[in-house]
């Protein structure tokens, strides 16, 4: 029986109907939270007011798929694409040339010691850079291994036996913090020490080795692919799955837990730090482009069809 409404409190972008007082519209751009609002209505005999509480909550993040591989079945884009990322035209200068890679990875139970993750840099691998992560299948391995270099000098990285359980969801992140990665003998400690692999949001101590000093070179912008070696082979197998692969031109090793996010997957464009590339592996994606949905680096699926974007996420 109110003559007269009045509000208080109303959160910005929320306000009455026009010609109709008693009614708000907005709100779909509020900050998850809760918003007091008072609601007042006045009559000839006096007045009476309530509390509206307002609850707005974040949307869940809509992850739901990801991508399958198996023998010769890959990704490829540009390279020149994700240059800003990783091509150094020397040894190592200093934190301009860090970069990070982070990724969901879900080995299947086949034992091949030779499955590509990601590889990017030269086409002639015995003269040229490369950074190149694969997966050891095998029952005393099922762990990940790091090279960067070339086939005749580099740095090799791999994780303890048993990193990986088959057929689960782990995530990974290597980081590089921009350094010298070679030439001297007396200085292996401190090129080992540029970079680090993460899994399941801890970093895991690695069995180091070398050939040659380590890698002085540059990294060309020649390759990159995803479960293929450059030109080469060293394919995923067996419905190996990836998702959310994310790259940052910078060493986020001090930002893991936001990044990993107690193993649950997240946008990650509202990072401090955002990544510049972010391939969601199938979520909003039509065969046969996975997208970047940060930069120009759109993926190509090779040897695929559009049933290799499955509905397994973490």
């Amino acid at each position: 029986n109110g003559v007269g409404y009045e509000w208080a409190g109303l959160p910005n972008g929320v306000a009455t109907i026009k010609g109709n007082v008693r009614k708000l519209i907005g709100g779909s751009n509020l900050s998850a939270g809760t918003y007091n609002i008072t609601a007042k209505a006045i009559n000839y005999f006096g007045e009476d007011s309530e509390t509206i509480v307002l609850t707005v909550e974040a949307s869940a993040f809509p992850n739901t798929k990801s991508i399958s591989f198996d023998s010769l079945k890959y990704l490829s884009a540009a390279s020149d694409d994700v240059q800003d990322v990783f091509k150094r035209t020397g040894n190592g200068s200093g934190a301009s040339d860090a970069w990070s890679i982070a990724f969901w990875f879900k080995p299947s139970s086949n034992t091949n010691n030779s499955q590509t993750v990601f590889y990017y840099g030269g086409d002639d691998q015995n003269n040229e850079g490369y950074i190149w992560a694969r997966y050891l299948g095998g029952s005393s391995f099922r762990s990940i291994e790091f090279t960067y270099g070339t086939n005749n000098n580099r740095l090799k990285f791999l994780a303890p036996p048993h990193t990986f359980s088959v057929n689960q969801w782990h995530h990974v992140l290597i980081t590089y913090d921009g350094g010298t990665t070679g030439s001297a003998s007396g200085s292996m400690s401190t090129y080992y020490g540029r970079f680090k692999i993460f899994v399941d949001g801890a970093q895991v101590t690695t069995s180091d080795s070398h050939s040659n000093y380590g890698f002085s070179g540059d990294i060309k912008s020649e390759l990159f692919s995803v479960a293929k070696k450059g030109a080469g082979t060293s394919y995923l197998r067996s419905g190996t799955k990836l998702d959310e692969l994310a790259l940052w031109p910078s060493d986020q090793s001090g930002n893991i837990s936001d990044i990993y996010n107690s193993g649950s997957t997240h946008d990650l464009s509202l990072l401090t730090s955002p990544p510049d590339h972010w391939w969601r592996m199938g979520d909003g994606d039509t065969f046969p482009t996975i997208q970047d949905n940060v930069g120009p680096a759109d993926f190509v699926m090779y040897n695929m069809t559009a049933a290799d974007i499955v509905t397994d996420a973490p």
